[in-house]
C-alpha cells in the first residue's frame, strides 16, 4: 500500500514541522 506510506510520511512530517515552529515560537 504505496498510498498508506504517503499518508503516514505526510502525517509524520506534518507532526515535526509542528512540533519545530511552536519550539520557534516559544524561542
Amino acid at each position: 500500500m504505496k498510498l498508506l506510506a504517503m499518508t503516514v510520511l505526510l502525517l509524520t512530517i506534518y507532526r515535526l514541522e509542528g512540533l519545530t515552529l511552536k519550539s520557534q515560537r516559544r524561542s
